[in-house]
């Protein structure tokens, strides 16, 4: 059996910059662009949720008349896998880029706004999710590597004041089999005094289908065996609740420095896998990133 990675939708959105249109400024932004896109599997989004990755980038770009956008990276620290009870530090990218709020590039890959209605979005997206080694944690032994895989989906979000709702889910399609997994979020945000920093915060909700949970949490007869530990098969349904927060702060006209933090539980049938040693996960992270 493949394992699967998960990867994942909302983008909020703070700050917004004016854009002239030029044609050498807009072959440096396509250039961005695709050096982002090609770059950022590479840049810490293995291992990564769909949650993982809405918390880094929330707050980087918002829908303007033009291309917005920013690059940067940070550092994280976070549990190993789901479930872990040890952490790892790595890199993680701070990329999202914007076009006139129709086209955008993020932590879900390429997607389009096919639909944009007082306040409502929703359209296609098209990505990548990496996969994880069974050399990243001894509880891993035995259990075979994460097979990485083009995934495609839908995204649909709601915003309204301080207020954001966001829905998505993505399909592993290279390697199928991996499954489902979607990410339900709700996020409230406002400005300190000053209005150069801003804040986000709200309650979380990860799942997945019968196939992505097997895939993630289960231990097939074949992996027992190698690994040694009981045979699971995991039913879909709800993965993981947590709470998450991110502050972005506007350093200056191009500088936003970013700090971001979740806690969350892992629920269901999956915290039941004999792959988890704890419950609890805790990531935090920073990171600087440079707008355009």
């Amino acid at each position: 059996m493949r394992i699967s990675p998960r990867v994942p939708l909302t983008r909020a959105a703070f700050v917004t910059l004016s854009y002239t249109w030029s044609p050498r400024a807009s072959c440096v932004h396509a250039i961005l662009l695709l050096i982002a896109f090609l770059l950022a599997p590479t840049l810490g989004w293995a291992q990564q949720t769909l949650e993982d990755q809405a918390l880094e980038q929330q707050g980087l770009t918002r829908a303007g008349a033009g291309w917005t956008g920013a690059v940067g990276a940070g550092l994280e620290v976070s549990p190993r896998y789901p479930g872990a009870n040890t952490d790892r530090t790595h890199p993680v990218p701070l990329v999202s880029v914007d076009y006139g709020g129709r086209l955008f590039l993020g932590p879900l890959g390429i997607g389009i706004a096919a639909v944009r209605w007082n306040g409502f979005r929703a359209g296609p997206v098209l990505g990548f999710e990496r996969g994880r080694y069974a050399s990243d944690d001894p509880r891993l032994a035995g259990l075979g590597d994460i097979s990485s895989s083009i995934t495609a989906g839908a995204f649909a979000g709601y915003s309204s004041g301080r207020l954001a709702i966001s829905a998505t889910a993505r399909q592993a399609i290279s390697h199928s089999a991996d499954g489902l997994s979607a990410l339900l979020q709700v996020d409230w945000r406002c400005a300190l005094p000053g209005a150069r920093t801003f804040v986000t915060a709200g309650p979380d909700l990860e799942l997945g289908d019968g196939n992505y949970e097997r895939t993630w949490f289960g231990v097939s007869p074949q992996q027992s065996t190698t690994s040694g530990l009981p045979v699971y098969a995991p039913r879909g349904g709800s993965n993981r609740l947590g709470l998450h927060a991110a502050v972005t702060h506007r350093a200056s006209r191009h500088i936003l420095l970013r700090l971001f933090a979740r806690l969350s539980d892992i629920t269901g049938d999956a915290a039941r896998s004999p792959i988890v040693e704890r419950r609890t996960q805790i990531s935090v992270g920073a990171g600087i990133a440079y707008h355009f």
